[in-house]
């Protein structure tokens, strides 16, 4: 009589992981990587010593993982640098492993990349026409109730009265149709003239089926007919969203390096069609001043070390961008709100970025000597050094969200945060 196969167990998973992760090789190789298969291998061990058994859903796993002795240097390896600690979405959460499992168990089954060609439609809309656009920008919002700014910010964007509110992405943990439904939908309020989301990285950790399926398909974002890029405009404004996640699959590590195409019709048979959508949307209407909106940042400066990283996805967009003489870059992925210093190009172009990733996640302010940050292109001029000072973690920076506001061919600019505080503007 054959004896009965073992029951698997969370150290066999997580070596298939550690083989998975070791084996794939991305365009962009990090010591991320390094660090993370040294991690992974350190809690199978640990697991295996204990016989832990394997759970039925990644956030069960992930709590097991929680109660070994290196849970701390898997979270470490991770990546996310946020506040220091344990509690939810600091930087030794146990959840955010529940990402690393949910992004190894989906693989590449990603829902299917969806396209204007595909969907004949036009992604190109027009911006409503009275005298004065508000937009309200917030990014990295989708947190549970567990924070309380995420509605804070909400209620306030709604107060402001926008055409257009516009997610620029990141729902926590990994963008599962129930963490879209309860972490975002129920607090996001459309604006009057309609409503955006960006996908992102987190969205990917399950293949996007709650981004492409749950958000897309719900009438809040009807707008979007179904496609994670969109583009508005009028008479002196072309506002581009972009989709920097889904085709970061083949780029790097856990979806972070974000990516605008996939050249290779054998890995993604419609890899180019957002691109290539690009370049006709930017030969008709780049002579007109541009906002382009992104999860993804194209560059970052360290707080701690004031180092600055440029990103693939910087080369890759200023140089789809380089004939618009004037444009402006918001992007999330980053837990802070940052102001950029103008940054100018050879070709008489310029570049305003902004970053507005601190929709939810707790993060430390950044030190008050800003001048001290970035290098000689690329420095803040401004960045959040306040503390939140309204309860809770007195280690925190203010959560927030920014407002724009065109009249005619000007642009203001607003950062608020949760306390509904004016923190910059610029116009």
């Amino acid at each position: 009589m054959p004896l009965p196969n073992p029951a698997p167990t969370l150290a066999d998973h997580l070596h298939a992981l550690t083989d998975h992760l070791a084996d794939f090789r991305n365009t962009v190789d990090s010591p991320q990587r390094r660090n993370l298969l040294g991690a992974l291998r350190a809690v199978e061990q640990e697991a295996r010593a204990r016989d832990v058994a394997l759970a039925d859903s990644a956030a069960a796993n992930a709590a097991a993982l929680a109660r070994l002795p290196s849970a701390g240097q898997l979270a470490e390896a991770i990546g996310i640098r946020e506040i220091v600690g344990a509690g939810p979405y600091e930087a030794l959460d146990h959840r955010w492993a529940e990402s690393v499992l949910n992004y190894y168990q989906t693989g590449n089954n990603r829902v299917a990349f969806p396209t204007h060609l595909g969907l004949g439609i036009n992604p190109l809309r027009n911006l409503v026409a009275d005298g004065e656009i508000r937009i309200a920008l917030a990014g990295d919002l989708g947190a549970d109730a567990r924070l309380t700014p995420p509605a804070a910010i909400c209620a306030l964007i709604a107060g402001h009265n926008p055409h257009y509110t516009i997610h620029l992405g990141d729902v926590y943990y990994s963008g599962l149709p129930e963490e879209e439904a309860d972490n975002f939908l129920k607090l996001w309020s459309p604006g009057s003239a309609a409503s955006y989301t960006l996908n992102s990285n987190h969205e990917m950790y399950c293949g996007g089926r709650g981004y492409f399926q749950t958000l897309l398909g719900d009438g809040k974002f009807a707008a979007q007919q179904g496609l994670s890029y969109f583009a508005l405009t009028n008479d002196h404004w072309l506002i581009v969203g972009l989709d920097t996640a889904y085709f970061a699959y083949y780029q790097s590590l856990l979806y972070e390096e974000g990516f605008l195409a996939e050249p290779d019709p054998g890995k993604e048979p419609r890899g180019l069609d957002q691109l290539n959508w690009l370049r006709g949307v930017l030969r008709e209407h780049g002579h007109k001043r541009v906002i382009l909106l992104t999860h993804h940042d194209g560059f970052d400066v360290n707080p701690a070390t004031g180092k600055v990283s440029r990103k693939p996805l910087f080369q890759q967009v200023s140089t789809e961008l380089s004939a618009v003489r004037d444009w402006w870059w918001y992007f999330g992925h980053v837990h802070a709100g940052i102001a950029y210093y103008r940054l100018f190009f050879g070709n008489n172009s310029s570049l305003s970025a902004r970053c507005v990733g601190h929709g939810a996640v707790p993060y430390e302010p950044f030190p008050p000597h800003l001048e001290r940050l970035g290098d000689g292109a690329i420095r803040i001029q401004w960045a959040e050094t306040d503390y939140a000072r309204n309860g809770g973690d007195p280690r925190r920076a203010p959560n927030g969200f920014m407002l724009l506001t065109l009249r005619g061919a000007e642009l203001r600019e607003e950062f608020y945060d949760e306390l509904g505080r004016q923190r910059w503007s610029n116009f």
